[in-house]
């Protein structure tokens, strides 16, 4: 597969770090850049702010280059929604390397992003302390559909159907 970005969108508890990992078993020498790794990795103990995201992102993207020009595949995992301007910037650092760019959405119903959420919070198993079931129903309502093309996947079905899915999706999107 020649060099691209795959953004996946979606709600916190959505599944996107589980979509990731499973294309990470299945794409040779693709790379994951999760934001809230990138996040915790600048900002440990993290405030959460808008100032904190936007220097996370502007991160991602300078590894997403530098990976790009290897030829590799490069995940940009933990984004809730594209914020103005995120779509413009990653199919700018992609057309630098003439890669793709696909965009999944991972999709689930409120109440399972609700409680997915939830329970992470309460064994403390998510890296970003600021992620509830409260994180969860107030980004909702800030979704917007992205920019761009994009595949929609509903991410209660089992990853490795899914996987299977977006890989087929990435084929076409690569070409």
């Amino acid at each position: 597969m020649r060099p691209g970005i795959v953004m996946l969108v979606g709600l916190p508890g959505a599944g996107k770090s589980t979509l990731a990992a499973a294309l990470a078993g299945r794409v040779d020498d693709l790379r994951v850049l999760n934001k809230d790794d990138v996040r915790h990795a600048l900002f440990h103990p993290c405030d959460y702010t808008a100032a904190e995201r936007s220097i996370s992102f502007s991160a991602m993207l300078d590894a997403a280059r530098y990976h790009l020009g290897r030829g590799r595949v490069v995940v940009l995992d933990g984004l809730a929604l594209q914020r103005p301007g995120e779509a413009e910037a990653v199919a700018e650092a992609a057309a630098d390397s003439d890669a793709f760019v696909a965009t999944i959405v991972c999709d689930v119903p409120l109440e399972v992003a609700v409680a997915r959420a939830d329970a992470d919070a309460a064994a403390s198993t998510h890296r970003a302390a600021n992620r509830d079931g409260n994180a969860v129903r107030r980004l909702a309502t800030e979704i917007r559909e992205p920019v761009g093309d994009y595949l929609t996947v509903d991410m209660t079905r089992d990853v490795e159907v899914v996987a299977d899915e977006v890989l087929g999706y990435l084929a076409d999107a690569a070409q």
